[in-house]
Formats: C-alpha cells, structure tokens, sequence
C-alpha cells in the first residue's frame, strides 16, 4: 500500500508576508532603524492584497520588530526583553508545552537565578521585590486574581534585577506561563497566600543576607510547592497551559 502524508500546511498570506520581512531582519539585511517600503510598495513587492500587508505587519509589531516611526513609517526595531518574552512564551504555549514542562523548566532555572541574585541584586531591586511582598501581604487570602499578581511579579522583579537580557527573556518567558496556568488552580489550593507569602519572606531574606545557597534552596522550595499545588488541584501536569 502506498504511504500517504499529511496535508502540508499552507500558510496564510499575512503570515508569509511577515515571515519574509522577518527573515531579512533577523538576518541583518534590514538593520536596525531602517524604513520599510510603504504599505502600497509592499503590496507590490508581494503580489499582494493591503489586508495582507497589514496584518502581516500587525504581527511584526507584536513580535518588537518594527514600530511606527515619524509620518507613520515602519521602521525596523530590536526588540526589548519584555517583547521576546512575549512572543517566546506564545509559540511554546502554541506549540503544546505542559504544566509539568514548565515547573520543571523553573525548577531548572529560578533556583540558579536566585542564587546569582543573592549576590548582585542592588538595594533598588531588593525594595522592589519587599515592594512586592509586602503587597501579597496585604491582599485578601481569598483573592486570587491578586495573589496570582504577586507571585508572578514576585518572580518578575528577581529576573529583572539580574541585569541579564538575556536571562531576562528566558525568564520572562516563562513568568507569562506560569502566570497564566496559576490562575486556573489558585483558588483551589490551601493556603496559598500564606504558603506565597512565607516562601517570599525566606526568600528576601536570604537575598538581603547575600546568602547565596540558602536564597538558592528557599527558591526551590518555592517552586517544588507551587507544583504541588497542582498536584492538590487535580491538575493533569501533561496537560497542555492552552
């Protein structure tokens, strides 16, 4: 019996119209400032309709590529951490990733981020993250959009006290999907606020003692019992976030 495949993708126009662009900007072609053709110079360049050309473009911005600049023009931009994140943490919720891959990825990274963080964040950035607990602190046990709220930005302001682009995205990347995967089990796991709360205060003050292993340990800690949350919940860790 002959083998069949499976049907090949076909990719809208729009899609096709930002992936080429993007691939001359990530290659270098198109550096960092300069104009694109106008939208009518593009719908001729492609062979295509100004609807595509839009739309195309509409993901170029949302990916931190290119931004409007001065009568409207579309000028090529570098995209900041906060943008990448975004984009990253999209295409691997798109692309299947777990409950379980994600926790396990934190359990990878944030312990070693705290560790480092023990040892080079500034007094601004420790303020921020007393900023944040103390936040969590005075929110209701029973509100949960809000206790979500700190925990992300709990983890939000260590990343951003790194002073590491790079880790920057990885991290924020993965702060997006925790996020978004907390807020469907929060309300159901016992003691969250106070179970958050505490792991924040043992954390801060590790950090604020430069006390590298001990800021490194409190961190997993952290994080192995968020996940047990999940575990209470019922939630199915190879269940995909979207």
């Amino acid at each position: 019996m002959t083998h069949k495949f499976k049907t090949l993708d076909r990719a809208p126009v729009y899609v096709k119209v930002c992936n080429a662009i993007e691939e001359d900007i990530l290659s270098g072609v198109l550096k960092e400032g300069a104009l694109l053709p106008t939208e009518a110079e593009l719908c001729a360049q492609f062979g295509v309709t100004r609807s595509s050309v839009r739309e195309g473009i509409r993901l170029l911005q949302q990916s931190g590529l290119v931004e409007r600049g001065a009568a409207k023009r579309l000028v090529v931009k570098s995209p900041n951490a906060s943008e990448i994140a975004e984009v990253a943490s999209r295409s691997m919720a798109l692309g299947g990733a777990t409950f379980g891959e994600v926790f396990e990825t934190l359990a990878m990274l944030y312990p070693e981020a705290a560790r480092i963080a023990a040892g080079r964040l500034s007094d601004e950035a420790l303020g921020a993250l007393c900023d944040v607990r103390d936040g969590l602190r005075d929110a209701a046990p029973d509100a949960a959009d809000e206790i979500v709220g700190y925990a992300v930005e709990f983890f939000q302001q260590l990343a951003n006290g790194l002073d590491n682009r790079v880790m920057l995205a990885m991290l924020q990347s993965l702060n997006l999907m925790i996020g978004a995967s907390l807020r469907l089990v929060i309300d159901q796991t016992p003691n969250a606020h106070e179970r958050i709360l505490g792991a924040q205060t043992e954390i801060i003050a590790a950090l604020k003692k430069r006390d590298e292993a001990q800021a490194r340990a409190w961190m997993m800690k952290h994080i192995e019992d968020l996940r047990r949350g999940y575990v209470v919940a019922k939630v199915n860790l190879d269940a995909r976030i979207l």
